[in-house]
């Protein structure tokens, strides 16, 4: 009996450590966090800019993220929106080509972002210096490309911060939350000491000829921003 309370114990202990390990994990970057400092951009030269949008049937949305996109305050000659239009409405499509847009129209068994921006490299001859991912219902600041450029380094990777655009609804207001815990815990408190900032998905910004390198090996049905993180990482970026 006295050796089963002991092993229970033991047990329990390991428990305690293993929880002790996560919470104390989140406590240091939650911390770490609040000393975040954002350096200053420098006012480099007006570089060439890709902004990928790959959509699947988000035709409600499309449009109204490509005007804004159009929008940028930054030299309409120095950045392309390449529009990723998977499976969308033939009217949705007959607005798009109206537009100053690179239009790439697919078609997947399977769809997913990587098969779609891995389709729009291939089909883009030009070649830019910075490659921005977002995705089909992400809206820029209108400086955005600015301050992008103005932070950007050769072999760059950048994760800039997504907000809300709506807080109208009990869920919205969740989701809200949840994503400035994780910029808060797992950019700027891992970005304080010197460590990688996590990727979320979109609003990611790339050299790119190193996107293009990467997203070669990138195959992921789900989560593609954690296997390009990954592939990343190894190559010690």
């Amino acid at each position: 009996m006295e050796i089963l309370i002991v092993v229970v114990q033991i047990l329990e202990l390991i428990l305690f450590t293993l929880l002790a390990i996560s919470a104390g994990y989140f406590l240091l970057f939650s911390i770490l966090g609040l000393f975040y400092s954002d350096k200053k951009g420098k006012h480099n030269p007006k570089r060439s800019i890709a902004i990928f949008l790959p959509a699947y049937k988000e035709d409600a949305v499309i449009l109204d993220v490509v005007h804004s996109a159009l929008e940028q305050d930054y030299p309409s000659d120095r950045f392309q929106v390449i529009v990723i239009a998977d499976s969308f409405r033939n009217s949705t499509l007959k607005a798009l080509k109206k537009l100053p847009i690179k239009l790439i129209e697919v078609h997947f068994k399977k769809s997913t972002k990587a098969k779609a921006l891995n389709k729009a490299i291939q089909n883009t001859q030009k070649s830019y210096d910075i490659a921005v991912v977002l995705d089909a219902d992400n809206i820029m600041q209108k400086n955005y490309l600015q301050e992008v450029n103005k932070h950007f380094v050769p072999n760059a990777i950048i994760q800039t911060h997504r907000t809300a655009k709506n807080q109208n609804t009990p869920f919205a207001i969740l989701d809200a939350i949840s994503e400035e815990i994780n910029n808060h815990v797992f950019r700027k408190g891992q970005r304080t000491i010197g460590l990688s900032a996590a990727l979320i998905g979109s609003g990611m910004v790339f050299d790119y000829p190193l996107l293009k390198n990467l997203m070669t090996n990138i195959t992921a049905i789900g989560g593609f921003d954690k296997e390009l993180e990954v592939a990343i990482l190894k190559r010690r970026y």
